[in-house]
């Protein structure tokens, strides 16, 4: 990091700050982070011509990656489930989705990612690319983006009488914001060449596009595209809403575009290419161009053009002369075959999912397959990375896995997740891609297995399984060093101080994090003053200033202290201990977004900060002559003013498998909280076989539990 120039005065300024837990001035924050605060450059935006949306809170894309960078907001991944060839691998742990077997390159050791949690902590862990499972995997490297990101609700940040209020502008430029945040990101993952579609709909498709052009630069901007996304229905106020805007924009000049054709409907091929030949269908087209020109031969025979008019060359008219026939009128004509028709910006093709489709989720927001294999075969080829974080039923990663893409997907929502999960591990059984409408009414299957993938968590972490990751070091490091927030790692460390343990820095100072993956340093040894003089030896005078000791709480008997290095300087240690009073105090007054309760809010834009733990919870059933209903639901999560949910209160949904394998659950249905009656859920053919997942407002979960 470059070094902060204060003068004396400031420094002791800072020090009465810290010293009395206040915030600095202004001023001196700004000299502190000069990037965090960095202020708009007016002149220079003016002179780029470039139009902008201001709003208070708007700060600018250094400011934005620069915190990522310098307070190490990404969050760490932690394996929740792992799959090969659709069925849950039990025995996986945090190595599996990152460790390559003896042979394999970046792309064939690649294992596709389902992320749960909020989408900006997971970019700013991928900008960040310190977290082993992502390391040089995903920043820079991704080829297509696609993005489903909720429409703006709440009135659609308009009142009755059409007026905004100083709440819908305030809604407004929260939601532009936290979107370019996220565009500024996945600006960064995106490899030169690559492609994002973003697709919205008319409430903010407008303030979106001038985002874009801020973030990725007008010249950058590809293409407007229309999807028709249902029929026009009869409206006596307005014009019927019947369309969508999936706005392309690229990294650069040079990006990956095969045009998409499609079939001429039969009514137009009766009219237009009546005549066939052993080459195909084809339809006659004028033979000359504009321009005046001098007669060629045809069938042996010269023929002027029309008045105006040209021939091709006689070399390609020779060439070609198969291809040319006299007409009604005595002159030549040329064959056109049929090719297809050339797809344009407007959509008009892709019909939404009917009820019938195989592919219907019952997810509210679900999106065609067919949309979304027309953009990855656009814009994409075999092997690349696709990546959406707005997860929702799948689309993209199912569409990805059939087309032979690798892909990561994100979701903040336990239903979301528990859905791609499901549409992931029973793909081999879904309808397969590129099918004739006629194919299509067969319902022809995929019939292949899933490659290998695995289900994350940023953000959230369960206790019981912080120390499973101590059987692997890299896994453990990762986990330990994001949780306080540093980034700075490398093993160049251990020799720049002498001191084998030393695997990060903190502020300009050594970080040790205490080898807990060896079971001798677990059981015997402990973090006391023997331990600290022998650091002090080891580096044979080399340390001064402070040293710090990441520990389970367990293994340390001692606080900060101070020893002499046996050179007149000090040093200090401090142990940074886990998971207690730090990372309790942390879970306790973290922020926590509420998971959707309903339908309707499915899509809400989710932003987190930090961390948090998975706490229990309770969950009971028992079986009723009209479905299940629910007898005990515990869990320890409270509310905005910190008491305790009461009865299902704290309950956000009831994830459903009705024919439970014992091994991987597949959701086929979601009761919200709302579609509970007094605890109970009207659910056909309720058996043994049906098995549930409580999810509460924090995104806990309950074990699975079958109706009895």
């Amino acid at each position: 990091m470059s070094e902060i120039a204060l003068t004396e005065t400031e420094a002791q300024a800072l020090l009465r700050c810290l010293n009395d837990r206040v915030e600095p001035p202004a001023d001196l924050a700004a000299k502190l982070f000069p990037s965090v605060h960095a202020k708009f450059d007016f002149r220079t935006l003016n002179n780029a011509r470039i139009p902008t949306i201001e709003y208070a809170g708007k700060r600018s894309e250094a400011a934005i990656l620069n915190e990522a960078s310098a307070f190490g907001a990404g969050s760490p991944l932690q394996v929740v489930r792992f799959f090969k060839g659709g069925k849950l691998k039990k025995t996986a742990d945090q190595m599996e989705l990152f460790a390559k077997e003896a042979g394999e390159t970046y792309e064939t050791g690649w294992k596709n990612l389902i992320v749960q949690g909020d989408n900006l902590q997971f970019l700013k862990t991928c900008f960040i690319n310190q977290d082993p499972i992502i390391k040089d995997k995903v920043k820079g490297k991704v080829k297509l983006i696609y993005i489903d990101p909720p429409f703006a609700t709440r009135g659609d940040f308009e009142s009755g009488d059409g007026v905004d209020s100083y709440s819908d502008k305030v809604d407004r430029a929260e939601f532009i914001e936290q979107l370019r945040e996220r565009l500024i990101f996945l600006h960064e993952m995106l490899a030169d060449g690559g492609i994002l579609y973003v697709h919205l709909d008319y409430k903010m498709s407008h303030y979106a596009k001038v985002a874009l052009d801020e973030v990725f630069g007008r010249e950058n901007f590809v293409t407007e595209i229309i999807w028709k996304r249902t029929t026009a229905h009869f409206t006596a106020e307005r014009f019927a809403f019947v369309h969508d805007t999936v706005l392309q924009y690229a990294k650069g000049s040079s990006f990956v575009h095969h045009r998409p054709i499609v079939e001429h409907p039969d009514e137009y091929l009766a009219v237009k290419y009546r005549y066939e030949d052993t080459k195909g269908k084809y339809r006659l087209s004028d033979a000359s161009g504009a321009g005046q020109g001098p007669a060629r031969k045809f069938f042996g025979k010269s023929m002027q053009p029309p008045a105006g008019r040209h021939w091709p060359s006689q070399e390609y008219i020779d060439l070609n002369k198969d291809e040319y026939v006299l007409g009604d009128d005595g002159m030549p004509q040329k064959k056109s075959y049929l090719q297809g028709a050339t797809v344009g910006s407007i959509w008009d093709d892709i019909a939404p999912i009917n009820s019938q489709a195989m592919e219907r989720l019952g997810y509210p927001t679900q999106k065609p397959e067919t949309l979304l294999e027309r953009i990855l075969l656009a814009s994409s080829d075999p092997g690349d990375l696709i990546m959406d974080i707005f997860g929702g039923s799948g689309t993209t990663a199912a569409v990805a896995e059939k087309l032979g893409r690798r892909w990561i997907t994100c979701d903040f929502g336990k239903h979301a997740i528990y859905t791609i999960q499901s549409r992931i591990a029973t793909i081999e059984e879904s309808q397969k891609l590129g099918l004739t409408p006629e194919q299509g009414k067969k319902k022809i299957k995929y019939d292949k297995a899933p490659k290998d993938f695995g289900v994350v968590s940023v953000g959230a972490f369960d206790f019981s399984r912080i120390m499973d990751l101590r059987k692997n070091k890299d896994a453990y490091v990762a986990f330990v060093l994001g949780i306080f927030g540093i980034t700075e790692r490398g093993p160049h460390f251990a020799k720049k101080y002498h001191v084998s343990n030393v695997i990060a820095e903190k502020d300009g100072n050594p970080v040790e994090v205490y080898p807990v993956w060896e079971d001798k340093w677990l059981k015997e040894v402990r973090v006391d003053e023997d331990y600290l003089k022998g650091i002090v030896r080891q580096a044979n005078g080399k340390l001064k200033g402070t040293y710090y000791i990441i520990t389970p709480q367990a293994c340390t008997r001692v606080g900060e202290l101070t020893l002499p290095n046996g050179k007149g300087d000090k040093v200090t240690f401090k142990t940074m201990s886990f998971p207690y009073k730090i990372l309790e105090d942390a879970a306790r007054h973290f922020q926590l977004s509420e998971q959707p309760d309903s339908p309707e809010n499915i899509n809400r834009l989710i932003s987190s900060v930090g961390f948090y733990f998975n706490e229990a919870v309770e969950f009971k059933v028992k079986k009723t002559p009209k479905g299940f209903k629910v007898t005990t639901f515990k869990t320890t999560i409270t509310d905005t003013n910190e008491q305790a949910f009461a009865g299902l209160d704290g309950l956000a949904m009831i994830l459903v498998d009705t024919d439970y394998d014992g091994e991987t659950f597949k959701v086929d249905s979601c009761f919200y909280q709302k579609d509970l009656k007094e605890g109970e859920v009207a659910l056909k053919g309720t058996n043994s076989k049906t098995a549930l997942i409580a999810v509460d407002k924090h995104g806990n979960e309950s074990q699975i539990v079958t109706v009895k």
